[in-house]
């Protein structure tokens, strides 16, 4: 097994085609030995078969280019425009509030269950207070 991947490693690691080298084969104890020196006075030169193997090179797309797949202006700043500074206020003093109403909560007494649904709820509108972007 080692001998055939040793034998399909060097056939790969050999020159393309147009530049091949003379391979040798010779018989060994295990069985055949590929090498590119005669390993033996009575070491056979072996061609390889390359009529089934194919290249492929693929066309350039039509009409298309790098450079016209990315958005334009235009996209990039509508997607990164901030929503209108009026409703980003109103969500973010909701959030706020609501953030309020939580550490007030936490601060009373409550149970290990409550504890925790208190403690999410906290992450999560921490969390969305920073995709909102509210200062």
């Amino acid at each position: 097994m080692r001998i055939a991947a040793l034998v399909f490693g060097s056939l790969l690691l050999s020159p393309p085609c147009g530049a091949q080298t003379t391979i040798y084969r010779c018989t060994g104890d295990t069985g055949p030995v590929y090498s590119d020196r005669p390993c033996a006075a009575h070491a056979d030169t072996h061609e390889i078969d390359d009529s089934r193997v194919t290249v492929y090179t693929p066309e350039a797309a039509e009409g298309r280019s790098p450079a016209t797949t990315k958005p334009t202006k235009a996209k990039r700043s509508k997607a990164t425009r901030l929503p209108d500074p009026a409703k980003r206020q109103i969500t973010c003093a909701k959030l706020d509030q609501s953030l309020r109403d939580v550490r007030t909560k936490m601060r009373t007494g409550y149970s290990a269950k409550e504890g925790e649904r208190l403690k999410a709820r906290q992450r999560q509108l921490d969390q969305r207070r920073r995709l909102e972007k509210c200062g």
